[in-house]
């Protein structure tokens, strides 16, 4: 379970503003450092050459802001990646092989068949451009520096994944029957050992700046009269803080029973209270006009996947109230929003980031 509100989880990008939130890294992974410690280091890849200059402190207060804006949103970026497709890529790899296991082994013996998922040279690049642009840096904050010690693991995570999508894509592991296997999982789980603690600093750092841009922002909003892209990103934040509140309990799909409503429900209401005031706006073409939202589109299926996020999480809270686990139907189809599960209510929050970002055009 992990929180994509940058959301996430995307960098919510406005005409007067910017917000993001910290995500927490995934369940499967931390299971990796808490029962492994492999004792084989993946071998550290190449970094980006330094970019600092001479020429930084010449810069505009307004240049030096354009900058520090690019750095952040390439920060987000990294973050949404890192708690998206590339957390998915080592759950499908650790779905297949023992998680408990130094070396390579299949859950199911008698099995012939594992994979992962591949991951974009636009992620990658983004990672780099991270990185270059915090290296060229003269005077770094302790974001950046957490960054900067992260890349290293990060990028070898990166592409020992890489290697491993490419050789169960051919279907190697039946041509050497699984030698490359155990390679390419000692350097896995190398560079997850490094990887995760890696990653909850920097996760950290970044939450620490994205709420001081965030309440900078929503004042913004509201002072210039931005009630529904206010709205909008309350509501998606809200959707972040009660993951983050589960994760902290330790509750998802398979244990829903330990949850502590008691702290869930304020967060639950005050989310539901943004999703009716949502959906009174989608009434109001004239005030969605005026802040410059089309009433089609991507408007549109964020109405939609709200509605259906919200389905999620109150059939969820009403098994809890009633006692009730998740029976074989609802965890059947978890991957789309509007299924009572949490992990269907992590996927709606995905596509209300992925519709926003849309409707703001942000890149």
């Amino acid at each position: 379970m992990r929180r994509k509100t940058s959301i996430a989880l995307a960098a919510l990008i406005m005409a007067c503003s910017v917000t993001g939130c910290q995500g927490a890294v995934s369940t499967i992974t931390r299971n990796v450092i808490e029962n492994n410690q492999a004792d084989s280091a993946a071998a550290v890849p190449e970094t980006p050459e330094s970019t600092e200059t001479e020429t930084e402190t010449e810069l505009s207060s307004e240049e030096q802001e354009e900058q520090e804006q690019e750095l952040y949103n390439s920060y987000i970026e990294v973050n949404n990646f890192m708690l998206g497709r590339l957390s998915d890529s080592l759950e499908r790899y650790f779905y297949y092989v023992d998680i408990e296991q130094e070396e390579f082994a299949l859950l199911d013996a008698d099995d012939d068949y594992y994979d992962c998922y591949s991951l974009s040279e636009y992620d990658i690049e983004e990672a780099r451009n991270a990185y270059a642009l915090a290296d060229g840096k003269r005077d770094k904050t302790a974001l950046d520096q957490s960054y900067l010690n992260l890349y290293p693991s990060l990028s070898a995570v990166i592409s020992t994944l890489n290697e491993i999508e490419t050789y169960t894509d051919m279907k190697s592991y039946l041509d050497d029957d699984f030698q490359k296997a155990k390679e390419y999982h000692a350097a896995l789980m190398g560079a997850l050992a490094e990887y995760v603690d890696a990653s909850d600093a920097f996760m950290s750092e970044l939450d620490i700046v994205a709420a001081e841009r965030q309440e900078k922002a929503y004042e913004q909003m509201k002072a210039e009269g931005y009630e529904i892209l206010y709205a909008m990103n309350r509501v998606i934040d809200l959707a972040g803080d009660i993951e983050d509140e589960l994760y902290a309990q330790g509750v998802w799909d398979e244990n829903i029973l330990d949850m502590d409503l008691e702290k869930i429900q304020p967060l639950y209401d005050e989310f539901v209270a943004n999703v009716d005031a949502l959906l009174e706006y989608d009434k109001d073409e004239e005030k969605l006009a005026a802040e410059g939202i089309s009433k089609y589109g991507w408007w549109d299926s964020f109405i939609r996947d709200l509605k259906d996020t919200k389905v999620s999480l109150t059939e969820v809270l009403q098994k809890v109230k009633d006692g009730e686990e998740l029976d074989y139907h609802d965890t059947l189809i978890t991957q789309m929003a509007g299924r009572c599960s949490l992990t269907s209510f992590d996927a709606g929050v995905s596509s209300l980031i992925n519709d926003y970002n849309n409707m703001i055009d942000v890149g």
